[in-house]
């Protein structure tokens, strides 16, 4: 796994380090690559290619800049869709413009309540089952840019068209990620053979799908999250996901 951590405090920096050289030990990771960073622009000229195991620890407070870390984690969040994001931080407040921001942080870890090295242990060995898991189960393979990424398949939701762009879709993942495709919904659909088209502009995941709402024609996810099912396919959705 990928460590990449954002201090601008070297002593806490350091601290940091230790902590996350010792959990690798304890929990069996032969190695983390650790990258150490005091600025936001070092970060950006240093951000990896995608991966589910880049991890990122961020101090939300840099160079006196309160929302720096949140900054830093929107640009993270746009270049790698997979990585786990961790904040340190004493500022409670920002829990809420976190979640404004939409950058689906793994956890918020407050370094004055004197239990850092035990939150972040609980966090990395929830990204290592999470990583030996996706080795062995089924795959979404998609191009970004110029690489290859691969989600699991369970943790997608839904394809929406993307109505500004007909060579693209909009996906929607179970931890409320909203990532733009180069691909078109008869693509995807055409591709992967799991996914279940409910709607003209609308493909989905039935594994994901929790019920079908009648009344409204949506299907209801596990999440929360909803999408329009046409009527003709209603019964057909619900014969899919009825155990």
């Amino acid at each position: 796994m990928n460590i990449f951590i954002l201090e601008d405090d070297h002593h806490q920096q350091q601290h940091l380090k230790t902590i996350v050289k010792k959990i690798s030990q304890e929990i069996s990771v032969n190695e983390f690559k650790i990258n150490l960073f005091d600025s936001t622009d070092q970060l950006r000229l240093g951000l990896p290619i995608a991966s589910k195991e880049n991890i990122f620890i961020l101090d939300l407070e840099i160079n006196g800049i309160k929302t720096a870390g949140l900054e830093i984690s929107k640009l993270i969040r746009q270049h790698d869709e997979l990585a786990s994001i961790i904040f340190i931080t004493v500022h409670d407040e920002f829990v809420y413009t976190t979640y404004k921001y939409r950058v689906s942080a793994l956890d918020f870890i407050a370094k004055d309540q004197g239990n850092i090295y035990e939150e972040m242990k609980k966090d990395l060995t929830h990204i290592q089952k999470e990583i030996q898991a996706a080795a062995t189960e089924e795959l979404f393979t998609y191009k970004s840019y110029y690489q290859e990424v691969h989600i699991p398949f369970r943790n997608i939701c839904y394809f929406e068209a993307n109505h500004t762009n007909t060579h693209s879709a909009i996906m929607y993942t179970t931890d409320n990620q909203e990532i733009q495709l180069n691909y078109n919904l008869r693509t995807l659909a055409k591709n992967e053979r799991r996914f279940f088209r409910s709607h003209r502009s609308y493909l989905l995941n039935p594994q994901q799908v929790k019920g079908v709402d009648f009344l409204h024609h949506q299907a209801i996810f596990y999440n929360g999250l909803r999408c329009p099912v046409s009527r003709r396919h209603e019964k057909e959705l619900f014969k899919l996901i009825r155990p």
